[in-house]
């Protein structure tokens, strides 16, 4: 009877040895069958471990959220198209450590676009990019708008790969009221890393948004942006030549928000940039604003034309900007600035503060030094302002005399030649 009882144990052993067997390979299965994210013929999706290589000439699905994770690097050679699905939240977040190398060429640029019969603004969520470079936020990290990815530290060198010739089409979808993505957000990147020959077209939200880094960044075209064609804040430092803002389409806000931060417009680093051959044109809408330079911010912004804006051409507020004005430390220079306005061309605001439950002039904030004002400068050509994309104005500072990571140009405005090819949208 005990060899009976005992035979039968094992027998039974053996059945449910076998069943995790069975279990095991049913789940090295279909860890195969569904592994955490990557290419999987032509789409893109889910959570990039490893490394991965979009091929020259070819046309991918961007499908849902895809992060590119620590340590992975995203190529993606030149021809490329890569379409968004429009029906999910899709976009294309590097996280920190990871790199992305997405070289186009002037006739073979990298092109993003929304998978939609009839692509409108707001089909998808754009390209993010968060580096090590060191930020003015509380604790010196902070959390990208979109994807819940870390971004800030202490390496204002770091790396995060290279894009030129990459096109952006129909990015910012809005998540909710607060938390909108935008065309190309670069979260505390720093100077290793390189931006060049890009373009956001007709996206929902910002065209271009630096938070905290230490990145350069040239040749940008931000056109029919819905919101601010270039926006900086948290500290950003890096250095810019030829920017275009072009509105169009149906709605627009600002060509430049220029920030330091919200909550502490004392904060450090301060955001000081230095540009050099920017053009800003408006389209008319009402309400709208050239550059609006608040929050603190520092800059050094050279041949520069601002035009087609309704309301303002620029408007420096808060009382540590209009310091750092006085101080020569926020500095706006040979440049053609448009007084075709429907309030000032150029405005000077201080804070504002809560007296008796309402909100005033801070009765405290500083005066604008008249010799500091902008349009005191004899470089700075008040008027009228006919010009478009391809227009240039001589009478500029040479760019490499301002910075030697500028290229030699004297001319003020951005031009438009060196977008053939390669961009959309460019009037």
């Amino acid at each position: 009877m005990e060899k009976m009882k005992n035979f039968r144990m094992s027998i039974l052993l053996m059945a449910v040895m076998a069943a995790l067997l069975v279990f095991a390979s049913s789940c090295k299965e279909e860890e195969e069958e569904y592994p955490t994210g990557g290419l999987d013929g032509t789409r893109l999706w889910g959570d990039i471990t490893e490394n991965v290589t979009l091929s020259a000439n070819s046309t991918y699905q961007l499908d849902g959220a895809v992060h590119v994770k620590e340590g992975a690097t995203l190529t993606i050679n030149e021809g490329v198209t890569i379409k968004a699905d429009a029906s999910k939240v899709s976009y294309l977040l590097i996280e920190q450590g990871a790199d992305i190398h997405a070289v186009g060429t002037a006739s073979s640029p990298i092109v993003f676009t929304s998978n939609a019969s009839a692509p409108s603004p707001g089909d998808w969520g754009g390209i993010m990019v968060c580096g090590n470079a060191t930020i003015n936020a509380e604790g010196g990290t902070g959390v990208s708008e979109v994807g819940n990815a870390t971004y800030g530290g202490s390496n204002d060198n770091d790396d995060s790969g290279i894009m030129q010739y990459v096109r952006l089409e129909y990015s910012g979808i809005a998540f909710d009221e607060e938390h909108e993505a935008n065309g190309f957000a670069f979260y505390a990147l720093g100077n290793g890393t390189t931006l060049d020959h890009l373009q956001s077209y007709k996206g929902a939200d910002d065209g271009f948004e630096f938070l905290g880094d230490t990145v350069n960044a040239s040749y940008l075209v931000s056109s029919h942006s819905e919101d601010d064609s270039f926006d900086w804040t948290e500290g950003w430092r890096g250095k810019g030549q030829y920017w275009l803002a072009n509105q169009g389409g149906t709605d627009g806000d600002r060509g430049i928000e220029g920030d330091n931060s919200k909550s502490d417009n004392t904060a450090t680093p301060y955001s000081a940039p230095v540009l050099s051959n920017v053009s800003l044109l408006g389209a008319g809408f009402d309400g709208t604003y050239g550059m609006k330079l608040r929050e603190g911010t520092k800059a050094s912004i050279h041949n520069l034309i601002v035009t087609g804006f309704a309301k303002r051409s620029i408007h420096v507020e808060h009382n540590q900007t209009l310091t750092n004005l006085n101080n020569n430390e926020l500095n706006v220079d040979y440049a053609h600035v448009s007084d075709d306005v429907s309030d000032m061309a150029i405005k000077y605001s201080v804070s504002t503060i809560i007296q008796d439950g309402q909100e005033v002039d801070d009765p405290n904030g500083p005066d604008v030094d008249e010799n500091q004002k902008i349009e005191a400068s004899d470089n700075v050509v008040l008027g009228a302002v006919n010009a478009y994309a391809s227009t240039v104005f001589s009478g500029g500072i040479n760019a490499s005399d301002v910075d030697a990571y500028f290229e030699s140009d004297s001319n003020i405005g951005s031009g438009s030649g060196w977008t053939s090819g390669w961009t959309v949208g460019v009037n």
